[in-house]
């Protein structure tokens, strides 16, 4: 019985596919993966969802994919006394009929070529292509001042698409403003194209980038654009954090239990308590940029990155799930990112980003937000420093942890700004204080 296995349901309209892992002949399982695809800031396998012989495949890299296309026809064997050698010796016969067809079908053609016939085409097409060439429209003549040009190169507008309102139909700057009012995707890129420079100087190696990388830029890009960014630092003591982290993974060791704290896994839990004391940190403009939109949940995304790129998946109702619940999604999300597993599901519903860069050396950055959310939270390494202990009169070494909060300044001002890293800071110093 031939079957067709179609693409499901990712929650993203259309897919591009990277890479087919299989080939027409391949008897494959149910669940195994049998393509790769790329969308919004994802990359996973798509898995079969019969077993069989693959006839034939209808799709290629590099094609656009969406819900109910077909991917693959395949023979289930269960249905079907063809064995694998029988089905290829029936490919094999089908092969050689069509040869044969090819071949009769070649003869009729020679037979029937006129020489005539073929010389009138080839003239006529000859004038055809010499009628076109002196049909060529001439350049229109535009009516512009040299600064409305200037303006037009600054703004990458082509003046032939502006209909002007002045004398003789000369354009003004008032036609350009309503030109670029009209076209929301215009794009005002002052960049200088350097591309073909490099070259210039010494060998080059240009490398495509892909679909995830693409997206990301393109992301990145249009939310330090239009997000008005204000980050503050901050510098917390999480000398007893750390102690008591360690002291219960020894305990979690003895007991042999398959759990591992991380300081990150602390963070989101103290990041969901700061969202709820703060709620517009966990909020997002209307459209019309009129409205605030307080959300009543706290899901919160976490940065990975990952060879392939910046993926962003999300734990959910982080105020409702135990720091080793925390710990454990965090370990499962991270290896599905790495595997090219993460469902699109898992990068939706967010409300705030943390972006943790312990692991490397580095002081304070400046995390982008992450669009429509309203603020992120960037963690650097931790190191010991001497702190002046006035109690004491002598300086005592810390482990200090370096902060870094990015918001909207349309939505958040600096007091709640420096507020919600105060908080942040209280919860680290007390672990006990998310109790209260």
């Amino acid at each position: 019985m031939y079957k067709k296995i179609k693409f499901p349901d990712t929650g993203i309209e259309e897919m591009k596919i990277t890479d087919i892992l299989v080939k027409e002949g391949d008897e494959i399982l149910q669940e195994q993966s049998i393509i790769t695809v790329e969308g919004d800031k994802t990359s996973i396998e798509i898995p079969s969802t019969q077993k069989g012989i693959i006839k034939k495949i209808f799709i290629a890299v590099g094609n656009k994919i969406r819900k109910g296309d077909i991917i693959l026809e395949i023979i289930n064997n269960e249905n079907n006394n063809l064995t694998i050698n029988s089905h290829k010796i029936l490919e094999n016969k089908k092969i050689k009929l069509e040869n044969l067809h090819f071949s009769n079908e070649k003869n009729q053609k020679i037979k029937n070529f006129n020489i005539l016939e073929e010389k009138n085409n080839i003239i006529k097409n000859n004038n055809f292509e010499k009628n076109k060439i002196l049909n060529i429209k001439k350049k229109k003549y535009i009516h512009s001042s040299p600064i409305i040009r200037k303006m037009a190169r600054k703004l990458n507008i082509n003046l032939e698409n502006i209909k002007g309102s002045g004398l003789k139909n000369r354009i003004i700057k008032e036609d350009i403003l309503k030109y670029i009012n009209n076209n929301k995707k215009l794009e005002n890129n002052n960049f200088e194209k350097f591309s073909s420079i490099y070259t210039k100087f010494g060998s080059c190696e240009e490398i495509i980038l892909n679909n995830i990388q693409k997206i990301t830029s393109k992301n990145l890009s249009n939310n330090w654009k239009n997000i008005p960014h204000v980050t503050q630092h901050i510098e917390t003591d999480i000398t007893e954090l750390e102690k008591f982290r360690i002291k219960k993974n020894n305990e979690f060791y003895k007991k042999q239990k398959n759990i591992k704290l991380t300081l990150l896994s602390f963070m989101i839990k103290i990041c969901a308590h700061a969202l709820k004391k703060y709620p517009n940190f966990n909020s997002s403009l209307s459209n019309s940029n009129q409205n605030l939109i307080i959300k009543k949940y706290f899901n919160i995304g976490i940065a990975i990155n990952t060879k392939k790129g910046l993926l962003v998946p999300v734990i959910f109702d982080v105020l409702n799930k135990s720091i080793n619940d925390l710990s454990k999604i965090l370990i499962s999300l991270a290896n599905k990112a790495k595997k090219n597993k993460l469902h699109p599901l898992d990068m939706k519903g967010g409300c705030f980003t943390i972006s943790n860069l312990g692991q490397f050396k580095g002081s304070f950055f400046t995390p982008i937000i992450n669009a429509p959310e309203v603020a992120i939270l960037g963690i650097s390494q931790a190191n010991i420093k001497p702190i002046w202990d006035k109690n004491n009169n002598k300086f005592i070494p810390k482990l200090i942890l370096p902060l870094s909060l990015s918001y909207d300044h349309r939505v958040i001002n600096g007091v709640e700004g420096i507020n919600f890293l105060n908080y942040i800071c209280m919860l680290i110093s007390d672990i006990r204080n998310i109790l209260i």
